[in-house]
């Protein structure tokens, strides 16, 4: 609980300093995936509703507690009505006030398990809460490597497109020479065009990725920035049993879960209090207008202890009851399927993070031999042993293999963050470079 609490605290603080230091930026602003990651726990609405819930938890409690305390009512009145009589007064005034203070003394264990399940919900809350911030945090995660993923993406392209342009002038002069046709001078042509597309198509996908990211943030459009950060392979070790077990310890929404199942116990006891007596006090004191007043003076005090004991009901709270106890087995089953669903997820996560290693070695291949057998298909293009279309297809299988490759990569680390996030430590331990 002291890890939930520590969390909360440092990321309100976070709240209140982040937005002026946005706001005071003039120059562009080095948005890097620590700083993404802490903007996003300032900014990012869910987690602002999230802080709201908390509140709203504290406030239940505070009702609570004033469920078992003394409250004091004051009350004044005024009357103005006609009254003929033979001495000629046909009207009269009537004031009166009086004060009363009701103090419960036992409502049947209604008031006891009524903060006991405030305070189990404040608890759920800040569980809640962590749940928000690993959410968001996985989403930043996606959003900024979709970022990085399309700027490796945009310098593939660049690449492309300075290739076919340096391509296309030696075609030319091939052809001034008389040593290259008119025909390989139009797929020149066509593969600079087609790079040219390639590169204005991946350069509209960075910023549309930026937009996205921004949007997570909470980042107005309008403001200036630098995404810095690279993708990189850097395997990890683990076993899922031991993730496993983590999960069961810290995953906030399991142990969000675990306590729903405390509350029904609360809400059982509240339904059972209607079978029980019940009992309070209370003192009152009543001002009446002297003239008016039945005695002699116009004060008047009372103290009384009311002790109610129920008798019959027709089944009212037994019905309650049976509602309740149905609730709370509901919610152990609801209890056991989330552990399932947490061991089927680290499974996954990890069979995920298996083929990802396998799909990044398989494209580093890839990758080495599209540059080798581009380097082969001009060689025997000068050589005259090769024809151009070799040279196209394999610079055309390299751009691809690029594009795989980085793909691979940015799977492999995010495979890895979805790790964290289904052992419930993803906000404590960030997979940064």
């Amino acid at each position: 609980m002291r890890r939930i609490q520590k969390i909360i605290i440092i990321s309100m603080v976070l709240l209140f300093i982040g937005g002026s230091l946005w706001a005071a930026a003039s120059e562009d602003i080095v948005l890097t995936l620590e700083k993404a990651l802490s903007v996003a726990k300032e900014q990012n609405l869910d987690i602002l509703s999230a802080q709201q819930e908390l509140v709203r938890a504290k406030g239940k409690l505070t009702e609570a507690r004033a469920g078992g305390l003394p409250s004091l009512n004051l009350g004044a009145g005024y009357t103005r009505r006609e009254k003929p009589d033979l001495a000629g007064n046909d009207e009269e005034n009537i004031f009166g006030a009086a004060l009363t203070l009701t103090q419960p003394l036992y409502q049947g264990g209604k008031i006891r398990a009524g903060k006991q399940q405030a305070s189990i919900e404040i608890q759920q809350a800040e569980y809640y809460y962590v749940e928000i911030a690993e959410q968001v945090a996985l989403n930043v995660y996606n959003r900024f490597y979709a970022v990085l993923l399309e700027k490796e993406n945009v310098k593939t392209a660049e690449d492309a497109f300075a290739f076919a342009e340096k391509y296309l002038d030696e075609v030319k002069k091939k052809h001034v020479l008389g040593l290259a046709t008119g025909l390989e001078i139009t797929r020149a042509e066509k593969q600079q065009a087609e790079s040219r597309t390639a590169l204005i198509r991946a350069r509209n996908n960075l910023e549309v990725a930026k937009i996205n990211l921004l949007e997570l943030l909470n980042v107005k459009l309008d403001t200036s920035y630098t995404i810095e950060g690279n993708l990189s392979y850097a395997p990890v070790a683990g076993q899922p049993e031991e993730s496993l077990k983590k999960a069961l310890a810290y995953r906030p929404d399991y142990q969000r879960a675990k306590l729903q199942v405390d509350v029904q116990d609360q809400q059982i006891r509240i339904a059972q209090s209607g079978l029980k007596p019940s009992a309070s006090v209370s003192g009152s004191y009543r001002y009446d207008d002297p003239e008016q007043a039945y005695y002699e003076s116009g004060d008047t005090w009372q103290v009384r202890l009311t002790v109610d004991i129920p008798v019959m009901d027709s089944g009212l709270t037994h019905g309650r009851i049976v509602q309740q106890k149905a609730l709370r087995e509901q919610t152990m089953r609801n209890v056991e399927k989330k552990e399932e669903s947490i061991r089927s997820e680290v499974s996954s996560v990890y069979l995920d993070l298996k083929t990802a290693a396998q799909v990044l070695e398989e494209a580093k291949l890839n990758l080495k031999l599209a540059e080798e057998t581009l380097r082969l298909a001009e060689v025997g293009y000068r050589e005259g042993v090769g024809i151009q279309l070799d040279v196209l297809d394999a610079r055309a299988s390299l751009t691809q293999a690029r594009r795989e490759y980085s793909a691979a990569v940015k799977d492999y680390a995010f495979a890895i963050v979805r790790l964290r996030k289904a052992e419930g430590v993803l906000t404590e331990e960030p997979v940064l470079p």
